[in-house]
């Protein structure tokens, strides 16, 4: 009997902003995003966690320690004085250096899980702002945290496509950075008892997930269980990630060609907390 393909499309960057949110939830609500991680340090955190709590859709912790402002306060070789994130790229330097208290970030990790605890959402999973996971230094509390909460799966942050189809330019040299760390993560997230997909898709398209480019993804996906990683939204001028391409997103995951390629090829739309029913499709 062949195996069949499972899939789990999860929206990450819930309580960014309040039309990325909005576009989240419409592609909850009309199309095929199934999960959805948020950001406890979010400025819309609060209102996202209300609204996502009416509707029927797997929540998972987008663990966070590069941007906005830490929920506990001043890490020491992390934040500034004020407890602000340093950024994507100066906290990849810090990550890899591990130049930072790692007691003071697991704190902080901690106290975001508590955050999203606190507003009555029961987390199905965690995965990781701008793929911090993927480095040795941030792992182990990843790890430490799913014990501590009982969370039970998270994401394996390495690319499902082929290398072939990396671009050129700087997403093509965050991929080769994905690719040598992501296909670490998976010994340890396992020897941990956590469940993770075999891959993620999505990410040789960031910024460019449309109407075409999404059938076409969804084409290629072999048998087995994968995460799909999208970033719908609705176009919020000023708001860094908030431009056309959210709303180009949004549009692709609503669309009916979309929905009728996930019905033709017997695709099952799954969440995190199903992952245990398909142990059978894990890496």
């Amino acid at each position: 009997m062949p195996q069949c393909c499972t899939l789990i499309v999860n929206a990450d960057d819930l309580g960014w902003a309040p039309k990325r949110d909005q576009g989240i939830l419409r592609a909850i609500d009309q199309g095929i995003v199934t999960s959805a991680s948020i950001l406890a340090n979010g400025v819309t955190f609060a209102a996202a966690a209300e609204q996502v709590q009416q509707r029927r859709v797997g929540i998972g912790v987008h663990l966070n320690l590069s941007e906005g402002k830490a929920l506990s306060g001043y890490i020491h070789g992390l934040t500034d004085s004020g407890g602000s994130f340093p950024g994507k790229e100066r906290a990849r330097t810090i990550f890899r250096h591990a130049a930072f208290d790692p007691a003071s970030a697991l704190r902080e990790l901690k106290a975001q899980v508590e955050a999203v605890l606190q507003q009555g959402l029961i987390p199905d999973h965690v995965d990781y702002h701008q793929h911090m996971g993927i480095f040795p230094s941030i792992l182990p509390m990843v790890v430490e945290v799913c014990r501590t909460y009982g969370i039970g799966a998270a994401r394996l942050a390495c690319p499902a496509e082929a290398q072939k189809h990396d671009p050129d330019g700087a997403l093509g040299e965050e991929l080769q950075l994905y690719r040598r760390f992501g296909s670490s993560m998976l010994e340890p997230l396992r020897h941990a008892g956590l469940h993770c997909p075999a891959g993620l898709w999505g990410m040789t398209l960031l910024n460019r997930l449309d109407t075409t480019t999404l059938p076409s993804l969804l084409a290629e996906i072999p048998a087995g269980c994968w995460e799909l990683m999208v970033h719908p939204g609705d176009e919020d001028p000023g708001i860094p990630f908030c431009g056309p391409e959210r709303r180009r997103e949004q549009e692709a995951l609503t669309c009916t060609e979309v929905r009728e390629i996930i019905r033709t090829r017997d695709i099952r739309l799954i969440t995190f907390g199903d992952l245990h029913a398909y142990s059978h499709l894990l890496p």
